[in-house]
């Protein structure tokens, strides 16, 4: 609050009260409007082809239809003997390609079946006669045993549709079909920048470049890390020219918020072809976070403190990321619904907004889960929790028992990339 107050009498002093609030103070932008927003500003990035393998958790820019029946033949998913229509439960074997009625020939699983097989048997089913015939115990639906041609793709149905993500179960699916490569689009490119003078001279170490950027590429981006900036204006405005220059998108960690050395959106607005379009976001922690446009590329303003960090990455962030590879501007995503195993309350500010507030599992049989609330400089909460819960506008408190849904985002927790 002091440094807020500081900022606003040297602006008094200084004449320069109206441009102090139109560049600094805050219009917080509500989460519901941020996934329209994001996507009516900003546009897929380019498409360029890319063999299946490469592309693997990519996002398909063109629908990919098959260009034949998968399989190809009707098979047999058995060893056994496919057998013809028949009103007696004795076949004659045969070796042939075409079965003629009360017929049957030995087929090996994943071989084609004979033409006019209507069924395959298991051969441990059958029961052989010296007459070079088998007996069939008993009568059969039609296709027992029998993967029909098609019935996994069927030529002409697509495969892939424009903005999927490319799975490893797709893309076996499009290799079994013989297609080899796939159009995608381009894998943003993203520079963090990390912004403090307490980094530059050596106070403090810098950490939370790491976060960002696995934050990052968990949602397919290329991220590069900058040396630290000092807290001046000068010095960020080079770092973001530069990062416009080379980068589809450029992440600022610090500076800016309103205290007398938060000199980022600023530096920004003072840079040709800038423009402010988020100044705070509805939501706590995460708040300060803020987005420019900088020659049509975003800039994103992550708050310093590392809860806000985070939840700033997950609602603007990770989205803008994801809408530039042709994808839906989401990212968090429920893992389920969860009773609270303990009352919560809330009294602070912001109450108007919607919080997020990670949680912990404390019973796995019981599905119960307790809040893990610490200042939001404190990084605690966010190692200790599973997930996290969103409490909406003017919520203040849960009762224990409560049902809450727990979501998570990408790159944030193990359990999405290990099995424990």
């Amino acid at each position: 609050m002091c440094l807020w107050v500081c900022g606003l009498e040297e602006a008094l002093l200084s004449g320069s009260l109206a441009v102090f609030a139109r560049q600094k103070l805050f219009k917080y932008t509500r989460l519901e409007r941020l996934e329209d927003l994001v996507a009516g500003l900003f546009a897929p990035l380019g498409v360029e082809s890319a063999s299946v393998a490469e592309a693997l958790y990519r996002v398909i820019a063109e629908d990919v239809v098959s260009p034949k029946d998968l399989p190809e033949f009707s098979v047999s998913h058995v060893d056994g003997f496919a057998v013809s229509e028949c009103d007696s439960k004795v076949f004659k074997v045969v070796s042939s390609e075409v079965l003629n009625r009360c017929e049957a020939a030995l087929v090996e699983t994943g071989h084609p079946v004979p033409e006019g097989a209507v069924a395959v048997v298991p051969v441990e089913s059958v029961r052989f006669l010296e007459s070079n015939e088998i007996v069939v115990p008993r009568s059969y639906e039609r296709f027992h045993e029998i993967i029909r041609k098609g019935s996994d793709v069927s030529r002409g149905e697509a495969v892939c549709r424009k903005g999927w993500i490319l799975t490893p179960p797709l893309a076996r699916a499009l290799l079994e079909l013989g297609i080899e490569e796939v159009k995608v689009y381009r894998r943003p490119r993203v520079l963090v920048v990390p912004i403090g003078s307490e980094f530059t001279e050596g106070v403090k170490r810098e950490s939370s470049s790491v976060l960002v950027k696995a934050m990052c590429q968990a949602v397919g981006a290329s991220v590069e890390v900058s040396k630290p900036v000092e807290d001046s204006v000068e010095a960020v405005k080079v770092a973001a020219e530069r990062g416009v220059d080379m980068y589809d998108v450029v992440v600022t960690i610090g500076g800016a918020s309103l205290g007398s050395k938060d000199f980022t959106l600023t530096a920004l607005l003072e840079l040709p072809d800038s423009a402010l379009v988020v100044r705070g976001l509805a939501i706590q922690p995460g708040r300060v976070t803020s987005l420019v446009t900088v020659k049509n590329k975003p800039v994103v303003l992550l708050p310093g403190l590392v809860q806000s960090t985070v939840v700033g990455a997950i609602f603007l962030l990770q989205p803008l990321i994801k809408r530039l590879q042709g994808a839906r501007p989401r990212a968090h995503y429920p893992i389920g619904l969860y009773r609270l195993a303990s009352d919560y309350s809330y009294s602070g500010r912001f109450t108007s907004f919607k919080r997020l507030r990670f949680v912990k599992l404390v019973s796995e049989e019981l599905l119960e889960v307790e809040v893990v609330e610490t200042p939001s400089p404190v990084q605690k909460a966010i190692v200790a929790s599973h997930g996290f819960i969103m409490l909406e506008s003017g919520v203040s408190s849960l009762s224990r028992g409560s049902y809450v849904t727990v979501y998570r985002a990408p790159g944030l927790y193990a359990e999405d990339l290990l099995t424990s």
